[in-house]
Protein backbone atom coordinates (compact mmCIF):
# COMPACT_ATOMS: atom_id res chain seq x y z
CA UNK A 1 0.00 0.00 0.00
CA UNK A 2 1.41 3.05 -1.37
CA UNK A 3 1.31 6.82 0.67
CA UNK A 4 -1.28 8.05 -1.53
CA UNK A 5 -3.79 4.78 -0.41
CA UNK A 6 -2.68 5.78 3.22
CA UNK A 7 -3.70 9.26 2.68
CA UNK A 8 -7.29 8.43 0.85
CA UNK A 9 -7.98 6.16 3.60
CA UNK A 10 -7.62 8.63 6.42
CA UNK A 11 -9.38 11.30 4.31
CA UNK A 12 -12.03 9.14 4.03
CA UNK A 13 -11.93 7.79 7.87
CA UNK A 14 -12.06 11.47 9.09
CA UNK A 15 -14.79 12.61 6.76
CA UNK A 16 -16.55 9.62 8.54
CA UNK A 17 -16.31 10.56 11.57
CA UNK A 18 -17.36 14.24 11.29
CA UNK A 19 -20.40 13.03 9.58
CA UNK A 20 -21.20 10.76 12.35
CA UNK A 21 -20.59 13.41 14.79
CA UNK A 22 -22.35 15.66 12.73
CA UNK A 23 -25.58 12.87 12.93
CA UNK A 24 -25.10 12.26 16.94
CA UNK A 25 -25.47 16.18 17.81
CA UNK A 26 -28.14 17.06 15.43
CA UNK A 27 -30.10 14.10 16.78
CA UNK A 28 -29.86 16.17 20.51
CA UNK A 29 -31.15 19.40 19.50
CA UNK A 30 -34.45 19.31 17.62
CA UNK A 31 -34.05 22.61 16.03
CA UNK A 32 -30.52 22.21 14.68
CA UNK A 33 -31.57 23.21 11.36
CA UNK A 34 -34.53 25.80 12.36
CA UNK A 35 -35.05 29.37 11.88
CA UNK A 36 -36.63 29.83 15.57
CA UNK A 37 -34.04 27.75 17.12
CA UNK A 38 -33.76 30.48 19.56
CA UNK A 39 -37.46 29.96 20.06
CA UNK A 40 -37.65 26.09 19.88
CA UNK A 41 -40.29 24.26 21.81
CA UNK A 42 -40.02 21.20 19.72
CA UNK A 43 -40.89 21.74 16.40
CA UNK A 44 -39.99 23.80 13.92
CA UNK A 45 -42.38 26.72 12.77
CA UNK A 46 -40.15 27.02 9.36
CA UNK A 47 -40.68 23.48 8.80
CA UNK A 48 -44.58 23.39 9.63
CA UNK A 49 -44.93 26.48 8.30
CA UNK A 50 -43.58 25.09 5.07
CA UNK A 51 -45.99 21.49 4.94
CA UNK A 52 -48.71 23.55 5.21
CA UNK A 53 -48.04 25.89 2.19
CA UNK A 54 -46.99 22.19 0.08
CA UNK A 55 -50.71 20.63 1.17
CA UNK A 56 -52.76 23.80 0.60
CA UNK A 57 -50.80 23.72 -3.06
CA UNK A 58 -51.61 20.51 -3.09
CA UNK A 59 -55.17 20.52 -2.77
CA UNK A 60 -56.03 23.28 -5.59
CA UNK A 61 -55.13 20.94 -7.71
Amino acid sequence: MGLTDVIVIAVVAVLLVLAVRSVVRGKADACAGCGSKGTCSGHCSAADDMLRRAESALNKK
